[in-house]
C-alpha cells in the first residue's frame, strides 16, 4: 500500500503534466518524470518545493540531443522533393525550421510553451521567454519533441508536428 507522501505526489505529478498531456500532446504519457524533467526549470527547483521527488527528477539534457537529431531528421524528410538538389539547399532548410531563434519563436507564439514550463517565480515575472537574449523555449521543445519519441515514436512527433501546424507557421516567416 502507498503511504500518504507517495499518493500526494503521484497526483502532485500528474496535475503538472496533465496541461502538456491534454493541450499539447493529446494523450497521457507513461513516463511522467521524463516530461517533468523537459517542463522543469533549475529556477523552479531553486526555491521552496512542495515534494521532494521533484529534486530526485534529473536534468535530462540527452532529452535536448535526442529532439534536436529526431526533429531534424523529420524536418529533412519534408524538404520538398525535386529533380536536383544541392546537399546546401537540404541543409539550409533544416537549418531555417530547425534553428533556435525559429523553434523559440514556434514554441512561443504558435504553441505557447511558456505556458506550460515550471517556472521560478524570478523567472515567471521577468517572463525569462519573452528577453530578446533568450532562446530557452527552444531548447524545451527539443526536449518535449524527445519525450513525445520515446514515448510513441517518430509517426507520434511526425503527428505532432502536423497538429500544431509546425512547418505551415514557420513557413510564413520566408
Amino acid at each position: 500500500m502507498e503511504d500518504k507522501d507517495t499518493t500526494e505526489w503521484i497526483k502532485y505529478r500528474d496535475e503538472v503534466c496533465y496541461p502538456v498531456e491534454k493541450y499539447l500532446l493529446g494523450y497521457a504519457v507513461r513516463n511522467k518524470e521524463r516530461l517533468i524533467s523537459a517542463i522543469i526549470s533549475n529556477a523552479f527547483l531553486n526555491e521552496s518545493v512542495d515534494f521532494e521527488q521533484l529534486r530526485k527528477i534529473p536534468e535530462d539534457k540527452s532529452l535536448e540531443t535526442i529532439g534536436d537529431f529526431v526533429l531534424d531528421y523529420v524536418i529533412i524528410e519534408n524538404f520538398p522533393k525535386k529533380e536536383s538538389t544541392t546537399p546546401k539547399e537540404i541543409n539550409d532548410f533544416r537549418e531555417f525550421y530547425g534553428n533556435n531563434k525559429t523553434l523559440h519563436w514556434f514554441s512561443k507564439d504558435c504553441i505557447h510553451l511558456q505556458n506550460y514550463l515550471l517556472w521560478g517565480p524570478d523567472e515567471r515575472r521577468q517572463q525569462k521567454w519573452d528577453q530578446r537574449t533568450t532562446l530557452m523555449l527552444a531548447d524545451r521543445f527539443e526536449m518535449l519533441i524527445a519525450v513525445i519519441y520515446l514515448e510513441k515514436g517518430i509517426d507520434a512527433v511526425r503527428e505532432f508536428l502536423g497538429k500544431h501546424k509546425f512547418f505551415e507557421e514557420i513557413g510564413k516567416l520566408k
